[in-house]
């Protein structure tokens, strides 16, 4: 599945950003980017702030319903090239082998396609170079076909491993707050968690059980229809 190719990778304030598009080659002149810049926060509120500490925190329940897709999937591609309509935006596309689909259409692979605000992650290509497995909570694809996780780095989770073989699964906050709340919220609508669930809930932070953290997305899914 190819998505329809505003989201966008972390990075600084606006401020700063605007000192590195001026001084960047590969970045347009600030100028150049402002009527874009207007125009790409009106399609996506998200993109009003990148870095995670300006980013607002965002729980589970949060991810799960501003999501339109959540996946879990290999990165086979990674490359960063330019807007095909704005020649002068970096933007970083990206290729799934698709393992697993919790909310969305079916596929087996995935491309998307994620604004890049700051020049210092192009060398990482926007966070997804060399990152194996994923699970991504994706924004709805924004008219210009750019989309980003939800909540930025909150809604991309790394997928590791213990020496047991053991999947895990931690957000670039490191889950901090990520289950803030959620167990009150699902009450609220009729959802009883299982136990292995409510103990996972109960961690402030840390990487959690990936086969405990799906069975919690799916529950929550559910209860959303």
């Amino acid at each position: 599945m190819r998505l329809p190719i505003p989201s966008l990778g972390r990075g600084p304030s606006i401020e700063s950003n605007k000192e590195l598009l001026d001084f960047n080659p590969k970045f347009p002149s600030a100028r150049a980017v402002i009527p874009f810049f207007a125009l790409l926060l009106l399609l996506c509120p998200a993109a009003y702030s990148q870095s995670g500490a300006n980013t607002a925190p965002a729980d589970l329940d949060t991810l799960v319903h501003g999501a339109q897709t959540i996946l879990r999937g290999q990165v086979t591609s990674a490359k960063v090239e330019p807007h095909p309509q704005f020649s002068n935006l970096q933007t970083v596309v990206v290729t799934l082998a698709v393992n697993r689909v919790l909310k969305g259409e079916p596929a087996s692979t995935i491309t998307f396609r994620q604004y890049l605000w700051d020049a210092r992650e192009l060398p990482v290509l926007g966070g997804y170079k060399a990152a194996g497995e994923l699970l991504l909570f994706l924004n709805p694809v924004s008219p210009y076909g750019l989309t980003s996780p939800v909540a930025l780095e909150q809604g991309r989770f790394r997928i590791l491993r213990d020496a047991k073989g053991n999947r895990y699964a931690l957000n670039g906050r490191g889950n901090l707050g990520l289950f803030s709340h959620v167990e009150n919220k699902a009450s609220s609508r009729g959802l009883i968690f299982s136990k292995p669930v409510k103990e996972m809930l109960a961690k402030p932070n840390g990487q959690v059980p990936l086969d405990v953290f799906e069975e919690a997305i799916h529950e929550l899914i559910g209860a959303a229809k």
